[in-house]
Formats: C-alpha cells, structure tokens, sequence
C-alpha cells in the first residue's frame, strides 16, 4: 500500500481513555498516567468530542488547584481528522500545529479514534523496514 493510500482508519488507536469536562485536574492525571498516555479526548455524555486535555495544561494548572475541572484546563475546538485522512495529512498537520496527536471523529462529531505521532512513526518504520512487526 502506499505512502499516500494509507489512511488514518489503518493506524490510529479505538481503545480510547477519555475524560468528561466536569472530572477535576487531579483524577485526569491519574488517567494518564495509568495508561501512559500524554493526551486526552474530553467528551460530553454522548462521546461527542468537546476537548483535549494535554499533559501540558495539567501541568499548568496542577500548582494552582487539583480540583480544577477539566472543562477549565482543556484545549477547546480541537484540530480533528476523519478516518479518511491519508496519514501523510495528519502528520502534515501534527508539524503544522505542534501536536503529538490528533483525535479521530465521524462526521457527527463523535470520537471515534486517535492518532499519535507513535503511530505514524511506527508505520514509516514499518514501510522502511521488511519484516519488522507491523504497526497494528
């Protein structure tokens, strides 16, 4: 397959740790780390994407006050891609933006998936390297 076929559909991730913008700084923390993760999609109750909470705003706000929202903390209106996004975009637009990842929603605006620069990485390394274990 092609550097320019392959889509985000094909390397992002649907096991998916998320967060309510009402959940306090202190328990998104815990989220992250648990999963070692450094981003989290913030959904409302109907897995609409509302936010993404980085490491970076915890950090921010962790000195100040533990018991913050999230909904405070978050990055609003975030940078998204479609499953039908070529891989090539989405990493065009992670180096545009300064981003590590990108969250992966339907037309609707439901979350449906992310992706990381891990990812993207992961399957250059396998596009240069036969026999290397496959990405996912």
């Amino acid at each position: 397959m092609g550097r320019e076929s392959t889509t985000v559909e094909s390397l992002m991730s649907t096991a998916l740790v998320c967060v309510q913008d009402t959940d306090t700084v202190a328990a998104a923390h815990q989220e992250m780390l648990r999963a070692c993760i450094h981003h989290l999609p913030v959904v409302d109750a109907h897995r609409n994407l509302v936010g993404v909470l980085s490491s970076t705003d915890v950090l921010d706000h962790w000195s100040r006050r533990r018991s913050e929202r999230v909904g405070k903390c978050m990055s609003r209106a975030p940078v998204t891609v479609s499953t039908a996004t070529s891989t090539t975009r989405a990493a065009a637009m992670m180096r545009e933006y300064g981003f590590r990842s990108l969250p992966v929603v339907a037309s609707d605006g439901h979350l449906i998936g992310i992706i990381t620069e891990t990812d993207l990485l992961r399957a250059s390394r396998d596009r240069s390297q036969p026999g290397a274990p496959p990405a996912r």
